[in-house]
């Protein structure tokens, strides 16, 4: 049966109004007599064949006047609020769907035109479909999620359809329904999602988050990336957030509870992000938080004046003299990808990124020599790091008492360290300092370890770690 909201009869008024250069109904949306004769699945399933057969990555629908290929969808992107531009996202169903596409149309303002949860149908005759999922070799046939694109030809790529073409490849129903999210974790995202309108019923921003805008702070280039925190898989995912949206300067929300968002992948379509059609996608408004459990020795008060341990890596200008120095560099996989000594400015660090590592994922662990805490008491830990080509998190720092050469058997705790971020060209100008982790509730020898989890053809960040610093009274 046929939802046509009381809204409907506004948006019909509204959409009279002759705005740009394409034809619109006048008066009122007279409803399609279109029979649908193929669907966003078999948009897929053509380009799939095409790459079975031929290897190639982009499909060109078939022009057939007698016989024009349709299909039905339903709208769940708004640019209203300038977190999409000229791009249109839509699924197949307003329910449970399976499959979504994201559609590029030369038009800003497409939200005066197309609503969230309008029926929508498709010509496809001349149009053609791509498919990217930031690897090196792409395969749509294989695990890795990725992204399919709708446009127009341009000469290999697909690209924007002209405004001018709108009428003949788009004919909007009269029906606008409420889309139901598809509840989801982030341990169950699979193809399908992509490009549809998904839910995280139990989410936080990152703690590291709290306090930051949505994309307004000076690493934000053309978008802002902030970690959420999906309490039931203890995993992450970005949130996506244009720095021409009309919400970029507003803070984050502090609590916790449900964000709707359009699932996608980035620009360069190597890893997940989440994007919202506006802030009120994001209720949260439970106040206990979802935390990782972080060392707690409670609140640091001095730092003491003695250094217990101390290490700058002025000296290390090697894999063998960092392991004579005491240190581990432990490829967790046994491959040969570790941390290097490198230096910059006259400064030396330890350094690694899974950029052309050849290994998805890349796991790398630094594991310091043994600290004895037995004669010393109100212990500090500092240290700086430095991030460049940022495109994702890829560093937690843990301590341990019990490690003795394999970071698998052994227990590790997450320590609270602010880490640096950005930014994703060149490297930042300073290394960041961790803050004071206060370690004074541990005894006997520990070991701090900081863990790189990457991907080449992923999330491939730069990261610097230096001058790892105990203290004490």
């Amino acid at each position: 049966m046929k939802t046509i909201t009381k809204l409907l009869i506004l948006f019909i008024c509204y959409s009279c109004v002759k705005r740009d250069s394409y034809e619109l109904p006048t008066i009122t949306i007279t409803e399609p007599n279109i029979i649908t004769n193929s669907s966003l699945l078999k948009v897929k399933a053509a380009l799939q064949q095409a790459f079975n057969s031929d290897q190639k990555t982009l499909y060109t629908f078939p022009i057939n006047e007698k016989s024009p290929t349709f299909i039905k969808a339903y709208v769940v992107s708004n640019d209203a609020a300038g977190n999409f531009y000229k791009k249109l996202v839509v699924q197949d169903s307003i329910i449970s769907p399976k499959a979504g596409i994201e559609i590029l149309i030369n038009k800003p303002d497409l939200s005066a035109d197309f609503s969230v949860g309008q029926k929508i149908f498709i010509k496809l005759d001349g149009l053609s479909v791509s498919y990217n999922d930031g690897q090196s070799t792409i395969d749509p046939t294989d695990a890795v999620l990725g992204k399919y694109t709708l446009g127009i030809l341009d000469r290999i790529n697909v690209s924007h359809i002209p405004s001018t073409q709108l009428k003949n490849h788009f004919y909007r129903s009269s029906e606008i329904h409420r889309i139901t999210p598809t509840i989801v974790n982030l341990s169950n995202l699979s193809e399908e999602h992509i490009n549809t309108f998904i839910q995280f019923e139990n989410a936080q921003f990152e703690k590291t988050e709290i306090g930051k805008t949505f994309s307004g702070e000076p690493n934000d280039e053309f978008d802002g990336f902030r970690y959420l925190f999906d309490c039931e898989t203890q995993q992450t995912i970005r949130l996506q957030t244009s720095t021409f949206s009309s919400f970029k300067s507003t803070i984050i929300p502090s609590k916790k509870g449900i964000v709707n968002a359009i699932l996608s992948k980035d620009y360069t379509a190597k890893f997940l992000v989440a994007i919202i059609n506006t802030p009120s996608y994001i209720q949260f408004d439970i106040a206990e938080r979802c935390d990782p459990q972080f060392l707690d020795c409670g609140t640091v008060n001095t730092i003491g004046k003695k250094v217990l341990f101390n290490e700058d890596f002025e000296n290390i200008k090697s894999n063998t003299a960092l392991l004579k120095a005491g240190w581990s560099n432990i490829n967790k996989n046994g491959n040969s990808t570790k941390y290097t000594s490198k230096s910059s400015g006259g400064n030396r660090f330890m350094d690694l990124s899974a950029y052309n590592s050849g290994e998805s994922p890349l796991e790398v662990w630094l594991v310091s020599p043994s600290i004895d805490l037995d004669n010393s008491e109100n212990e500090i830990l500092t240290f700086d790091t430095n991030t460049g080509y940022d495109n994702g998190k890829v560093m937690n720092v843990f301590v341990s008492s019990n490690f003795s050469g394999d970071v698998s058997t052994a227990t590790w705790t997450l320590l609270d360290a602010v880490l640096s971020e950005g930014p994703s060209s060149g490297y930042g100008s300073n290394f960041t300092n961790s803050g004071n982790i206060n370690l004074s509730c541990l005894t006997g020898k520990i070991h701090i370890a900081f863990q790189y989890v990457g991907s080449d053809g992923g999330i491939t960040t730069t990261f610097r770690i230096d001058n790892i610093k105990v203290t004490t009274n």
